[in-house]
């Protein structure tokens, strides 16, 4: 009986050695058929599937879009008008801003831009307008002396001169001008005629080399205001042409501190405000003249009208918090609020803004 056994197992081992050898070139086919009908046609590239991990946004904000040259945006506003860019804004809602690991130590504050509570106890889109329209149109302290542009005073209260009462100047003075529109001559007259170093940041290509408007000269520079911190760490006394942040700015030219600052963004100034909240910045400029833009919510500013606008009033509330005060206020062309026609509100507000305190 065991002579039996021996003998049949022997005649069932090649019978299960070719079955196990058929169901493996069965296998070998079946895969072979689905990898061909995933792969790509002749001359194509094969496609993969690339998992991005973003940094999550704050609570109640859009995913902030992906980094793009904010010169160059700026100038397309210019061309094309905030519509344009609105359309733009919206279709670009990814993106992030650079990893944190990538920050130097001296980069990272704990500072964040505090929403202010809603106007009315609740989300209200007429309610949050009128309270920014009265934040911007109440001068908080009485500016009696105005430098004028040729370094006389008193003279009438304006947007382009600066207010003596609460003027600091020690021995030298900085002031810088941020502008496309060319529309500055008489801010940076007035800083000459002081003497103040001044610095004029225009990334258009018509820049003008070192100027003299007959007081002095003025240092151009082909560059631009950015919020997002940079991959690498900038080189002291070399600006270029890439936008940068105002501290790093400051730094390549060896500045602690700006006396004076005049901006008009295009509607980048609500991010690039909200930086200077987050770094400190903003403790490091005396005097601000500021142009803020409401036709659109701005440069990577999302989410609903109502939070636009209570974010908008909240990182005006910041510079209050810093120690700056409303010295004057002046409104624009048109009456468009986040597309909106508002007849008591105007798209466009110049503001200047005095130090009477560093709190922030």
């Amino acid at each position: 009986m065991a002579a039996c056994s021996s003998g049949g197992l022997r005649r069932l081992l090649p019978r299960a050695f070719m079955l196990a050898l058929s169901l493996l070139l069965l296998l070998q086919l079946l895969i072979s058929m689905i990898v061909q009908r995933t792969s790509t046609g002749p001359g194509e590239q094969p496609v993969f599937t690339v998992i991005n991990i973003k940094g999550a946004a704050r609570p109640g904000e859009s995913p902030r879009p992906a980094a793009v040259s904010t010169a160059g945006r700026v100038v397309r506003a210019l061309e094309n008008g905030p519509a344009a860019l609105w359309a733009e804004e919206e279709s670009a809602r990814v993106g992030a801003y650079e990893e944190e690991n990538e920050l130097s130590s001296h980069q990272v504050t704990d500072r964040e831009l505090v929403l202010q509570p809603w106007a009315s106890g609740q989300p209200s889109f007429s309610a949050e307008v009128h309270r920014l329209t009265q934040l911007m149109t109440t001068p908080e302290v009485n500016c009696s002396r105005w430098l004028g542009s040729d370094g006389s005073w008193p003279v009438e209260e304006g947007l382009e001169t600066l207010c003596l009462n609460y003027w600091t100047r020690a021995n030298t003075c900085v002031a810088y001008s941020f502008s496309l529109d060319r529309k500055d001559a008489v801010f940076l007259d007035s800083m000459l005629s002081i003497g103040c170093e001044v610095h004029r940041f225009d990334p258009s290509r018509q820049l003008r080399q070192s100027g003299d408007y007959g007081l002095g000269s003025i240092q151009h520079h082909q560059a631009w205001l950015d919020w997002r911190r940079p991959r690498g760490h900038p080189h002291r006394g070399r600006l270029g042409s890439v936008p940068r942040r105002l501290v790093d700015i400051m730094d390549s030219l060896g500045h602690r501190t700006v006396d004076v600052l005049r901006a008009n963004l295009e509607s980048a100034e609500w991010r690039v405000l909200e930086s200077w909240i987050e770094d400190g910045t903003l403790r490091k400029i005396n005097q601000l003249i500021l142009t803020v833009h409401l036709q659109w919510a701005g440069f990577e500013v999302g989410g609903a009208e109502v939070e636009v606008v209570r974010f908008w009033y909240s990182v005006l509330s910041a510079l209050h918090k810093s120690g700056f005060r409303l010295a004057h206020s002046a409104y624009g062309h048109g009456h468009t609020v986040l597309r909106h026609e508002l007849p008591d509100t105007h798209s466009s507000y110049s503001l200047s803004w005095v130090r009477t305190s560093k709190q922030l």
